[in-house]
């Protein structure tokens, strides 16, 4: 009995350890702190860039870091088309968009369709132009991937019981998320530079005339750029002292993970550690996502939309859809380098795969962050009920 005894309360332990830490809510409850659970909130949102770092800083071989990398484009082309079924195959959704969901991704079609001609038969204004939607899409990632940080540390906001006097408000938050910013302009730029133009040959043009500027004016601009920074950490630190005495583990966990990530360009290889930020990005996503419809999705309706009937069974359709994406993506970057290593590029119109690719990527990173600018807004009725 004593060896039963031992092995039913260890199961009641781990039981609890489930139940308390793990397990997500049923969908129709929400976590009264967390978004799902503890921990799939810190695996999932805010340390998951450290899936890949970590890996990345332990590698001794260049190739390894390569095919980590090639997983990591994987996750990234997955996500960018993560939140397109809610958009299209829900009628509700696509009716109340229906503009903002024919539009814009139909300019991002014809703009692709257009490229070949653009770059070898428009002569430099139409290089120019397909330059400058690549650097547009490359700052709009940047401000992309912020803002979904600056919305998970709002989601946990909303769910402290502080007086709502007393909450830490919107531009501090804004300011601890973007307060590295000016630091990385006016001392990484110049410091990577040769980095920066090699791992960037598609915006070369446009960062080279950053990077001259800030090499000019570097002395006069880093010191001003870390006060910025401390001045991010230290009033944010202050507004949650002041809102609940720092007890709101979820958004000090957010927080943290953030900061990790967001200095890790200092202590880290920064190509490694922008590689890592933007996996992170697409983890985030796909479980916000995945969280968001599985409460949406579980009530049975008279006449259920497609995106519904496809959640019926939503093991298969989430793992054929990650499946497909994520092996395109990885595929991609490994077809001339490990898999049709030596061969000649197939070109077509004029372009080879790989770029075809390349502005493909563009242009669809711009329909995604076009869709995630209203899909997902928080002061949405339809959004805050189900998160």
């Amino acid at each position: 009995m004593g060896a039963l005894g031992q092995t039913i309360d260890v199961a009641s332990a781990y039981e609890g350890v489930w139940e308390r830490y793990i397990r997500p809510p049923e969908p129709g409850q929400s976590s009264l702190r967390w978004h799902i659970s503890p921990v799939i909130d810190i695996a999932a949102y805010h340390f998951s860039w450290a899936w890949v770092l970590i890996p990345m800083l332990l590698a001794h071989a260049e190739s390894s870091v390569f095919y980590i990398y090639a997983l990591v484009m994987g996750a990234n082309l997955a996500h960018r088309h993560f939140g397109l079924p809610y958009a299209y195959f829900d009628g509700e959704v696509f009716r109340t968009f229906e503009r903002q969901l024919t539009w814009f991704p139909q300019i991002c079609i014809l703009l692709l369709a257009a490229t070949p001609l653009l770059l070898h038969g428009a002569g430099p204004i139409g290089r120019q132009a397909v330059g400058a939607a690549v650097f547009f899409s490359l700052l709009w990632n940047f401000w992309h991937v912020y803002m979904q940080k600056f919305g998970i540390l709002r989601l946990y906001r909303a769910k402290d019981p502080a007086p709502e006097q007393r909450k830490t408000p919107a531009w501090a938050d804004k300011y601890f998320i973007l307060c590295w910013v000016p630091l990385y302009l006016s001392y990484l730029m110049p410091t990577y530079k040769g980095l920066i133009l090699a791992n960037g040959r598609a915006v070369a043009g446009s960062m080279s005339v950053i990077i001259s500027f800030m090499e000019r004016y570097e002395t006069w601009l880093v010191v001003p750029s870390a006060a910025v920074a401390a001045g991010g950490v230290g009033l944010w630190l202050w507004h949650e002292w002041r809102a609940n005495q720092l007890q709101n583990r979820a958004r000090l966990s957010a927080a943290a993970g953030t900061l990790l990530i967001s200095t890790a360009l200092f202590w880290a290889n920064p190509v490694e550690a922008y590689i890592a930020f933007g996996f992170s990005h697409a983890v985030e996503y796909m479980v916000f996502v995945w969280a968001f419809q599985r409460r949406r999705y579980y009530r049975p309706q008279p006449e259920p939309s497609l995106m519904q009937r496809l959640l019926a069974h939503p093991k298969t359709w989430y793992l054929c859809f990650i499946v497909v994406f994520f092996a395109a993506g990885t595929l991609q970057v490994l077809w001339g380098h490990a898999i049709m290593k030596g061969t000649a590029p197939i070109r077509f119109f004029g372009l080879t795969g790989s770029s075809w690719f390349l502005y493909y990527a563009v242009y669809e990173s711009l329909v995604h962050f076009h869709l995630d600018g209203f899909l997902w807004k928080m002061r949405r009725p339809e959004v805050r009920e189900n998160i």
